[in-house]
C-alpha cells in the first residue's frame, strides 16, 4: 500500500533550521507531486507560518490518523506517537544529541537532562519515547552521525540530508573576500565555554557573538567576517557553519558530535581542533595568524566544503524522489477523511 498524504510535524514559532528544513520536505514532496502539508504542534491551537517560511510551499493541515497517511516527526517530538493508532510514522533524527537533551558542557548535567526528557512526571505526554519505543517506525537520517548513532541501536533507515536556503547558495559567487575583516563570529548558543577559553586567551583577537539579529543581519556579519569558529556539541549536521563557508568565512570546529566525521563536516583536517585536548588553545592561534596573514589560501582551502554545501540540494532532492517516490502516490484522486488523532488535554 502506497499513503496518499504526507504530514510532516512541526513545532510553531520556532525559527531555526530544523523547522526551516521541515518546511523543505514538504516544499519539495508537494513539487513531484505528492499530497504533502506542515502540521503545526501544539496540535489544539491555532499557528501562523512564521514569516520567515512563508517563501515555502507548504500549507498547514490538522493531524490526520488514518492508515493511508504518513506522518513525519522530528526526533525531538516523539511523543507524538503515543497519540498516532492508524497512521505510519517517520522518524527523522535532524540531531542525536538534542533527542538525548545532551549539550555537551557538562556530563552531570546532560546525565540529569537525558533522564528528565523521559520521566517529566507532570508532563507525561511530553515525555520523549525511547529508542525501543520507536523500533518499528520509519527512521531518517539528516547526518551521517545520527545514522551511526542508531546503527549501535541496532536501527537502520534511509538518509535524508538538507540544503541552505538560497540567501547563501545564490549570494556565495557575489562574495569580495578583499572586504572581509578580521572578524571571529560565533554561536554564543553552543560552546560557549570553549569559546570564552578563546576569547580570554586572545584578547587581540575581535570576537563577535551572532545574537540579536534578522536573518539577513547574520548574513551581513558572515559576509565581512574571515573566521567563524563553532566548538560545540554539533548535534546533526549544523547550518550556521555551512552559511558561513558560503559566506566566504573560514570555518574552524572542535570534534564534538557530527564534527568529528568527514562526511557530515567535510572539512580539512587542519580546521578541526581536537577541542578535549587544551592544546587546541594554542593551536587556534597558530591557526588564526595563518589565516589572517593570507586569507586568500584559507579561502582556497575551503573550496571543497562549498562545493559540498552546493551540492547539497541536488541531493535532497533526489533523496527524496527515491524514498518518497517508493511509497508514497503521486497525484492523489481522492482525500483522506478527516479521522484526528486523539489528544489528552494535558499534552502541552
Amino acid at each position: 500500500m502506497k499513503y496518499i498524504k504526507t504530514l510532516v510535524c512541526c513545532p510553531a514559532s520556532v525559527v531555526t533550521g530544523g523547522p526551516e528544513l521541515l518546511h523543505q520536505l514538504v516544499e519539495e514532496l508537494r513539487r513531484i507531486g505528492h499530497d504533502a502539508y506542515i502540521v503545526y504542534y501544539p496540535f489544539n491551537q491555532v499557528h501562523q507560518k512564521p514569516e520567515s517560511y512563508r517563501c515555502y510551499d507548504a500549507p498547514q493541515s490538522s493531524l490526520i490518523d488514518e492508515n493511508n497517511v504518513l506522518i513525519v516527526i522530528p526526533e525531538t517530538a516523539t511523543w507524538i506517537i503515543r497519540y498516532i493508532k492508524n497512521a505510519r510514522v517517520a522518524v527523522w533524527w535532524l540531531s542525536v544529541d538534542n533527542y538525548l537533551n545532551r549539550k555537551g558542557e557538562s556530563k552531570i548535567r546532560d546525565l540529569f537532562m537525558y533522564i528528565i526528557g523521559f520521566i517529566r512526571p507532570h508532563k507525561f505526554s511530553k515525555r520523549r519515547v525511547p529508542i525501543w519505543g520507536i523500533k518499528r517506525c520509519i527512521h531518517l537520517f539528516q547526518s551521517q552521525y545520527a545514522r551511526d548513532f542508531l546503527a549501535c541501536k541496532g536501527l537502520d533507515g534511509v538518509m535524508l540530508t538538507d540544503y541552505l536556503s538560497d540567501i547563501y547558495l545564490n549570494g556565495a559567487l557575489s562574495i569580495d573576500i578583499s572586504t572581509k575583516q578580521n572578524i571571529i563570529c560565533y554561536n554564543p548558543k553552543k560552546g560557549l565555554k570553549k569559546t570564552n577559553r578563546l576569547r580570554n586567551a586572545y584578547p587581540e583577537f575581535t570576537f563577535v557573538p551572532i545574537q540579536g539579529l534578522t536573518r539577513n543581519g547574520v548574513y551581513e556579519l558572515l559576509c565581512r567576517s574571515k573566521v567563524y569558529i563553532d566548538f560545540g556539541h554539533h548535534p546533526g549536521k549544523d547550518r550556521l557553519p555551512r552559511e558561513a563557508a558560503m559566506a566566504g568565512c573560514c570555518v574552524i570546529t572542535g570534534r564534538q558530535g557530527s564534527a568529528n566525521n568527514d562526511l557530515d563536516v567535510p572539512l580539512p583536517q587542519q580546521f578541526k581542533l581536537d577541542d578535549n585536548n587544551e592544546s587546541y588553545i594554542s593551536e587556534f592561534g597558530l591557526l588564526l595568524q595563518k589565516i589572517f596573514s593570507d586569507f586568500c589560501w584559507a579561502h582556497q582551502e575551503m573550496a571543497g566544503y562549498r562545493e559540498k554545501i552546493m551540492q547539497e540540494r541536488t541531493v535532497f532532492k533526489e533523496q527524496v524522489k527515491n524514498f518518497f517516490g517508493a511509497i508514497c502516490e503521486v497525484n492523489p484522486s481522492f482525500l483522506v477523511s478527516q479521522h484526528i488523532a486523539q489528544l489528552p488535554k494535558n499534552y502541552l
